[in-house]
C-alpha cells in the first residue's frame, strides 16, 4: 500500500468517524455496494438493519466509493437480483460531464460550473416544470465528482418499469422531435395556372398556452429570429448546417421576412400574434427557418442526462454524505434554492477534514481553489490536508 492510499484512507476514516452520513430513507429496503482503496473487488448485495451497523461499516472498512440502490427490495442482501423481491424504485436523473455538450476541454472548475447550470435547467424545466413534482419528493445531490444526481421519490413513479422510464427519457431529450410534432399544420388544395391541383400545408405557431416542446418551440423561434437579425450570412451558415447551400439572397429574404424594414410591423410580430408561420417570402425560406428552430430547440432545451441511469430500475447510485474516492469531496444534498450559490470546491469539502499543512509535489501547473486555499504553481509546495487529499486523489500531486 503506497503512502497516498494510506493518507487517503486515514482522512476518509476520520471523516466517517467524526461526520457519519445519515442513513438513507428506507434503510432496511436498500441494497448497498462499496469499492475500496486497498481491495480490487466491488462488494455489493449488502443490507443494513440498523443505522449503527451502517455507520460502523463505513468507519471500519473505509470504502473509497459508497453506493445504495435506487430500488426498494424485500430482501436487499439476497445474493442475486431475482431473489431480492423488487418493490419499486426512485426515478433517477444523472448529469455528468461526460454527457454535457461543451464540457470537454474545460478546466475542472469551469466544468463544474457548466454541469451545475445544466442540472438547474433540468430541475426547473422538467422536474418542477413539465412534470410538476412536489419539492418534498425531490433530492438533488452533487455527486462528489463531476455531476449531479436528481432523485424523485414520488410514490407515483416508484412502480414504473424500464419502458415507462424510457418514455420520460424521450420527452426530456426531445427524442423524435419533428416538424409535425412542433408546428401543427392544416392541408389545403390549390390549383396552379395549368389547373393542376397540389396540396399545401399551412403551419401554425404553437400558442402561448400550449405545453411541453410546443411551448419551448415558440420561445426558441424568437431566439433564432434574433440570431438572424444580428449574424452575418456566413455566421448563420456556420451555426446551422441546414444553411450550408443557402444563397445570400435566400438568407436576406429570411431576414426581411422576419424583421422587415425599420418602423414596419415585422413578420415575426405577425407570426407570434396570429400563431402562423405563413409570413415568409417563400416556402424555401420557411422550411429553412423551421430546420433552424428544430436544431436550436434541442440544443437549448433537451435535458442532457445519462439515459441508462434513468431507465434502470435496479441502479446503485452514490450515497449522500459519502466521500468520492477520486476527489475526496462529499456527496452533498441540496435544495433547489441552494444550488445557485453552491460551489463544490468550497461547499463539498468536509469541514471535519484537517487543515494542517502537508507537503506535496504537483505533477503539473495548477491554478485552482480548494475551500479557501488557492493552489497555484507547480512542483513542491505546502497545502492544507483537505487540499492535499483532493490533489492526490485527482492524481495531480503526490506526497513529498
Amino acid at each position: 500500500m503506497n503512502r497516498e492510499i494510506e493518507f487517503a484512507m486515514d482522512l476518509f476514516r476520520e471523516y466517517y468517524r467524526r461526520s457519519p452520513p445519515p442513513a438513507p430513507d428506507d434503510l432496511r429496503d436498500r441494497e448497498f455496494g462499496f469499492m475500496f482503496f486497498d481491495r480490487e473487488f466491488v462488494r455489493r448485495h449488502m443490507g443494513f438493519l440498523e443505522e449503527n451497523d451502517y455507520r460502523r461499516f463505513l468507519v471500519n472498512q473505509v470504502p473509497s466509493h459508497a453506493y445504495y440502490s435506487s430500488a426498494l427490495y424485500q430482501r436487499p442482501s439476497a445474493p442475486t437480483m431475482d431473489l431480492k423481491g423488487w418493490k419499486g424504485a426512485d426515478l433517477i436523473f444523472d448529469l455528468d460531464a461526460d454527457h454535457i455538450r461543451g464540457a470537454e476541454g474545460l478546466s475542472y472548475e469551469d466544468m463544474l460550473v457548466l454541469v451545475k447550470k445544466e442540472a438547474m435547467a433540468l430541475v426547473d424545466r422538467y422536474i418542477f416544470g413539465e412534470f410538476g413534482f412536489d419539492e418534498k419528493y425531490v433530492r438533488i445531490n452533487f455527486s462528489g465528482g463531476r455531476g449531479y444526481h436528481v432523485h424523485v421519490r414520488d410514490p407515483r413513479v416508484r412502480t414504473l418499469g424500464s419502458h415507462e422510464r424510457g418514455e420520460i427519457i424521450d420527452f426530456v431529450g426531445g427524442t423524435d422531435l419533428d416538424l409535425d410534432s412542433l408546428f401543427p399544420s392544416t392541408a389545403s388544395m390549390k390549383k396552379d395556372f395549368k389547373e393542376k391541383v397540389k396540396v399545401e400545408r399551412a403551419y401554425r405557431v404553437p400558442g402561448k398556452d400550449e405545453g411541453g416542446w410546443r411551448r419551448f418551440g415558440r420561445g426558441v423561434m424568437e431566439k433564432v429570429a434574433a440570431e438572424v437579425a444580428v449574424m452575418s450570412n456566413q455566421g448563420l451558415r456556420e451555426r446551422y448546417p441546414a444553411l450550408q447551400t443557402a444563397k445570400d439572397s435566400t438568407l436576406d429574404d429570411m431576414r426581411r421576412s422576419l424583421h422587415g424594414k425599420r418602423g414596419e410591423s415585422t413578420g415575426l410580430d405577425l407570426m407570434m400574434r396570429e400563431d402562423s408561420l405563413e409570413y415568409f417570402t417563400s416556402d424555401r425560406v420557411k422550411e429553412l427557418f423551421i430546420q433552424m428552430v428544430l436544431q436550436s430547440l434541442k440544443e437549448r432545451m433537451a435535458g442532457q442526462i445519462d439515459e441508462p441511469v434513468t431507465r434502470d430500475v435496479k441502479r446503485l447510485i452514490r450515497l449522500p454524505g459519502s466521500l468520492h474516492g477520486k476527489t475526496g469531496l462529499k456527496v452533498v444534498t441540496l435544495a433547489r434554492d441552494q444550488m445557485n450559490e453552491f460551489d463544490p470546491l468550497r461547499d463539498a469539502v468536509p469541514d471535519s477534514l484537517p487543515d494542517r499543512m502537508i507537503k506535496v509535489v504537483l505533477k503539473q501547473r495548477l491554478d485552482i481553489h480548494v475551500k479557501e486555499f488557492q493552489v497555484r504553481g507547480e512542483g513542491a509546495m505546502e497545502v492544507p490536508a483537505y487540499a492535499a487529499l483532493f490533489l492526490v486523489l485527482r492524481r495531480w500531486a503526490v506526497l513529498a
